[in-house]
């Protein structure tokens, strides 16, 4: 028995014809392709592999730990950077419709919050020398930190997050979607116009009357 979703129609158009409305799996299958293209995720994990002093080795097709066998921060503040990550990159960030002023104040805030996180968590993530109670947990922050590694390492984060903020600059990454599909929905956004009108353009009223 068929669907009857698939076999309505939007009437007659001028030719007298009728059209479908369309396979709404195939529609999903493709948004989903293309979501899944620009995700966040992909950026973040190379960060993950990347404090964890790892390399991707193209041979092998893996992530391989460097020759000096020496990871660039501890577990703990790997955790900590990428749970930060997690919680303000997604899909959604990516879709967003930002300005440049906004994508200011959005840099301000990551800074800010990674440069405390640093400061009150240096012995925690290994920037001081391990102090009398560290084993215990309670955490002294004396010594000269290690300035070198946490500026390469909160440099990282910045350009992490700059890429994913800034593919949000003026909704492209939306518009980017929208006009993916648009190639097959006779939405003729940038495209030659076709005869008859797609589904979708009766339903925003474009093309011809």
């Amino acid at each position: 028995m068929e669907n009857p979703q698939f076999n309505m129609n939007l009437g007659n158009d001028a030719g007298g014809e009728q059209q479908s409305l369309p396979q709404y799996g195939n529609l999903e299958a493709e948004i989903t392709n293309i979501v899944g293209q620009i995700d966040p995720q992909t950026i973040i994990d190379n960060l993950d592999h990347a404090l964890k002093g790892e390399q991707y080795n193209k041979e092998s097709n893996a992530w391989i730990m460097n020759a000096s066998g020496k990871y660039l921060v501890n577990d703990d503040c790997r955790g900590a950077v990428i749970s930060y990550l997690d919680g303000i990159l997604n899909n959604n960030t990516t879709m967003a419709n930002i300005d440049e002023k906004r994508l200011g104040h959005l840099m301000e805030s990551v800074i800010e919050t990674i440069t405390k996180t640093f400061v009150v968590n240096l012995e925690k993530f290994g920037f001081v020398p391990p102090g009398r109670t560290y084993a215990k947990s309670i955490y002294e922050n004396k010594g000269t930190p290690d300035t070198a590694t946490m500026t390469m390492v909160a440099n990282m984060i910045y350009k992490v997050c700059f890429l994913v903020f800034s593919r949000a600059l003026k909704g492209q990454e939306s518009i980017r979607i929208f006009k993916s599909l648009s190639l097959s929905d006779g939405m003729n956004y940038g495209g030659q116009q076709q005869s008859k009108q797609g589904w979708v353009s009766k339903l925003f009223n474009r093309g011809n009357g």
